[in-house]
């Protein structure tokens, strides 16, 4: 008490002398109270403190700085005018004039502004009343999550009540842009917080030939922390309305996945009446079960032919040619593995019955191990496969493959890794009546590889190093020519070609080694290359023992750019008969070149991609891609848009035009989708399902 009272005496004997007090708990809170500022008087029959110049209060997290404040020590009540403002952790409230009660954390600001820093919520109003800790009320205000004085958006409204962490409800509501009114709204809701939040989602709104005037609508809802599901409607004037649900979960032992649905009853199509039924279904899940077991599913399923083609709306989807459901469960014992697999193929191209389905397929593996001391390895792979369709040979086979292996050092320099195996195929229970069967097969496969290298330090005039490694590579692969003609034809493994050919390759390596101060050395490879070619010395490539030449390397000089490639060369020829392509071109301001070709003689494929986005216009974004198929000269898909970015909001305006090769048949498609910070968008059919 001497203390205080000594510092009582000292603020009216100098008071423009900057001074600063505690006080413990003389409001009745928990927390203390520090108030500093230029001048100090203090009334002590009321308890009265009267502070000027600079003033600063604080009790826990809360700070409130004025240029004038009176503070009853008794009450908790605040009278402040001046600059004044309330910071707490991201928030602050500041008027020009203010009544609060520290006690009961209430108070009124006029001429008031308010600013959330999570959802960068500004908040204006002739006043601004705290509530409560999370509630406020605002009179004849506007709120907004752009930032300047004159915002590209905002809302003005008559009345605000704003809840932390929920939301803020607003009446006789109208929507500004810059300044100019552009819509009026009786009510209207906004979120107010940075977790998920429940509502209705920004729509989309487009035209395409195919489907006619498009409205994408989506409603979002919060089921907890750890679900969530969103419900779409689609508007499609040549088609129909369509429907679809989204479904995402995050459960115990590492169980997350997402399940989707849509379906719509069409109408017509290309403006021919079909009255059909479509709809699809997609589960993507990974997680653990009870003991140990770990489930992976990924299933999708469409009960229409044409499905993507009318609803997909990348080359990802509309090019499907088939869809597959998947599901398994696996179990793990060091190195031992237990997997069952359930798959299950729709083709998309035909209704073929014929198409084999795995229901189910088991697989037994040991992995590698060492006998002993000695050099020698031992594997076994197992596998159990149920084959069903519809129509045609159904069957079931068991395979057995035990591997021995070996791993030899000569000298240090060159490593030889032989191996022997023997694969075993069992069938019974064949639909055709025929009697159970089996055929075996032995492979010898030995691998000679040796590396050399050199290190320069200090390459090209800079620190670090860089490491050119070769490495050369011998295989040598045997296997019997057995007549198998015999056996059930289900997949690859029943008809297993005679083999005798030496593989060799020379794989070189460029490793750049950058010294960084006071930091681990950074490695990047920034060059990856290798030559392969096959000489085959069965009796059947008499004439050509010499096989395709293959290329594959991988350059990233900088995290800038990339090229990789895939080429095979007939060394007989002289003409490529498998090219694959893929560069990219980038810097940090989101301006990017990605280019892909692919080109297989055997398989008739020649088209190129290119998507070229740029941003050096900021605030304006430009996306351009086009698919080209060189065999005919015809485009087959060309994507162009335009966004235009506000740190608050954007707007896209994109034009897809896809070239159906099969059906003679071009779709062309507009669709504009408008984002808003904290509102969100949805822009896209929820057709398209997303993950599929």
């Amino acid at each position: 008490m001497l203390s205080r009272f000594l510092l009582f005496i000292l603020c009216f004997l100098a008071p423009t002398l900057a001074v600063a007090v505690d006080f413990d708990q003389v409001d009745g809170s928990e927390q203390p109270i520090h108030l500093e500022a230029d001048q100090f008087s203090f009334d002590k029959d009321t308890g009265l403190y009267r502070a000027k110049g600079n003033v600063k209060l604080s009790q826990g997290d809360l700070e409130v700085r004025s240029q004038a404040l009176e503070w009853n020590q008794l009450s908790g009540e605040v009278e402040a005018e001046g600059n004044v403002q309330f910071i707490s952790p991201g928030e602050e409230l500041s008027g020009e004039r203010a009544h609060y009660n520290l006690q009961q954390g209430t108070g009124i600001v006029e001429d008031g502004y308010f600013y959330l820093s999570d959802q960068n919520l500004h908040v204006r109003g002739k006043t601004i009343e705290r509530l409560g800790a999370l509630d406020y009320r605002i009179e004849k205000g506007t709120f907004t999550t752009c930032d300047g004085d004159v915002p590209s958006w905002k809302f003005g409204a008559s009345h605000v009540d704003v809840t932390l962490g929920g939301y803020a409800r607003a009446r006789n509501t109208i929507f500004y842009l810059k300044n100019i009114p552009s819509l009026y709204f009786p009510y209207i809701i906004y979120p107010a917080k940075t977790e998920r939040e429940s509502g209705l989602l920004i729509p989309g709104v487009g035209y395409s030939s195919k489907r006619g005037f498009q409205y994408s609508a989506a409603y979002y809802q919060v089921l907890g922390v750890n679900q969530d599901v969103t419900l779409y409607l689609d508007y499609l004037s040549e088609m129909g309305i369509g429907k679809g649900l989204e479904y995402r979960y995050i459960f115990g032992h590492d169980n997350a996945g997402e399940m989707r649905a849509y379906h719509m009853n069409v109408d017509d199509v290309d403006g021919v009446a079909v009255d059909e039924e479509r709809y699809a279904l997609e589960w993507q899940h990974d997680g653990s079960l009870l003991g140990g077991v770990r489930m992976v599913v990924d299933a999708e399923y469409v009960n229409d032919d044409e499905y993507f083609e009318d609803f997909g709306t990348v080359a990802e989807e509309y090019n499907k040619d088939q869809v597959q459901s998947i599901l398994s469960l696996s179990k793990s014992w060091g190195k031992y593995s237990l997997v069952g697999q359930f798959k299950y193929t729709k083709d998309l191209e035909a209704d073929d019955p014929t198409t084999l389905q795995l229901l189910p397929r088991i697989s037994f593996d040991v992995a590698r191990q060492r006998i002993g001391e000695s050099p020698l390895y031992y594997a076994l792979e197992t596998e159990y496969t149920n084959f069903w369709r519809d129509e045609g040979l159904r069957g079931e086979r068991m395979m057995v493959r035990p591997v021995l292996a070996a791993s030899f050092q000569l000298g240090d320099v060159i490593e030889i890794a032989p191996e022997l195996s023997y694969r075993e195929r069992y069938y019974w229970d064949l639909s055709d009546g025929s009697e159970s069967d089996h055929e075996g097969l032995a492979e010898f496969v030995t691998r000679i590889n040796t590396q050399v290298q050199k290190v320069y330090h200090r390459p090209f005039g800079s620190s670090g190093a860089l490491r050119h490694s070769i490495s050369p590579e011998l295989i040598y692969r045997y296997i019997p020519d057995v007549d198998q003609e015999h056996l059930p034809d289900f997949d690859d493994y029943d008809r297993i070609d005679e083999a005798n050919q030496i593989e060799y390759a020379l794989v070189q390596r460029f490793t750049l080694r950058s010294d960084r101060a006071n930091e681990s050395p950074g490695y990047t490879e920034f060059l990856y290359l290798r030559l392969s070619q096959t000489y085959d010395l069965t009796d059947e490539a008499s004439e050509q023992r010499f096989q395709d030449l293959r290329i594959e390397m991988t350059l990233q000089p900088a995290m800038w750019w990339s090229l990789q490639t895939d080429t095979t060369l007939d060394v007989d020829s002289g003409d490529w008969t498998e090219v694959s392509i893929e560069g990219e071109v980038k810097d940090q301001q989101d301006n990017a070149l990605k280019f892909e070709y692919r080109y297989d003689a055997d398989d008739d494929i020649d088209y190129a991609t290119v998507n070229l986005s740029v941003a050096f216009l900021s605030p304006v974004y430009l996306n351009y891609q086009q698919r080209y198929e060189l065999s005919t000269h015809e485009r087959l898909e060309q994507v162009a848009g335009i966004e235009y970015r506000q740190q608050c909001w954007s707007a896209q305006l994109s034009y897809r035009e896809y070239n159906d090769v099969d059906e003679d048949d071009i779709d062309r498609s507009v669709m504009l989708t408008f984002t808003m910070r904290g509102i969100g968008s949805v822009g896209g059919l929820g057709g398209s399902l997303g993950g599929i």
